[in-house]
């Protein structure tokens, strides 16, 4: 029996990257699973590949009527909902303070914020009738430092770190636990936005993504899908019972060793890389 067994989660943001890695190993350690994500084609396919303790749900993360039908959609198909991994992520790569446009805030601010707020506003009750549960909450190491993202994305994953302690500290005394885990430098498609790559650019641009990330982690390699995945399945498991209101850094060290302007060398070395390999692809 997994470590899992018998539990059930939603993910949202499931689709891909460190989700779609997430959702496939609560299951192998005996979990069912909801994913939610935009893509119904990209999630049916997922969820019908890691098999019938997988079930797919199309979901906006910002839109709070579509967030509580996921969960609802959960309850009636597993019934229950033990673990909440609020996942989904969106990013709109608007470095400078003075190019922020409206639309930009409200976009990344209903996703990243919004998201894991009504996510946890509709699980927690079903969560406390049941007497517990785990919630994880995706931040970022660009939460904790600047030179680490985009500024609304910076802005954003700080506020999910606070989020994710107010909201903790709330439901503590009901068995429910909240923390949140920050990746950084964990190879995916994400960094290469804004280099202009299609998406299969985007993927064959993966060996260039993890050789210049191992150069900016201490631990001298890329983080990937499995480290976020193990981390996640440990808070939301037995393991982790007297864990609560906690953030782990996944990151390899990054935010322990470097000074923002270090990083931001480090991460403009990595995008130029990325630049010139997308001219090699062109030629």
């Amino acid at each position: 029996m997994g470590r899992l067994a018998g539990k059930v989660a939603m993910i949202t943001g499931a689709t891909s990257g460190m989700g779609a890695v997430t959702a496939r190993r609560f299951v192998t350690e005996g979990a069912q699973v909801v994913l939610t994500g935009r893509s119904a084609a990209r999630g049916e396919a997922v969820a019908g590949d890691i098999g019938e303790n997988a079930r797919f749900i199309a979901m906006e993360a910002g839109d709070e009527a579509q967030i509580k039908r996921a969960v609802d959609f959960t309850v009636e198909t597993f019934g229950r909902l033990d673990c909440l991994f609020n996942n989904a992520g969106a990013v709109t790569h608007s470095s400078r303070l003075e190019k922020i446009t409206t639309d930009q805030f409200d976009y990344e601010m209903s996703a990243l914020v919004g998201g894991p707020l009504f996510a946890m506003k509709h699980a927690i009750p079903i969560m406390r009738q049941q007497g517990g549960g785990a919630i994880i909450n995706n931040a970022s190491t660009a939460g904790h430092r600047t030179g680490h993202g985009p500024v609304l994305y910076s802005i954003a994953k700080a506020a999910v770190l606070h989020l994710t302690r107010v909201a903790a500290l709330q439901v503590a005394s009901t068995s429910i636990r909240i923390n949140s885990i920050s990746p950084g430098c964990v190879a995916t498609p994400i960094f290469s936005l804004g280099t202009d790559m299609t998406q299969e650019q985007s993927a064959a641009s993966m060996p260039i993504i993890e050789r210049e990330l191992a150069k900016i982690t201490p631990l001298g390699r890329a983080g990937n899908g499995e480290d976020v995945a193990a981390t996640v399945v440990f808070l939301a498991s037995d393991e982790g019972r007297y864990i609560t209101a906690q953030d782990i850094a996944v990151d390899g060290g990054l935010i322990a060793g470097y000074t923002p302007a270090e990083t931001m060398e480090k991460f403009g070395g990595m995008h130029a890389a990325l630049q010139a390999e997308l001219a090699k692809m062109n030629e």
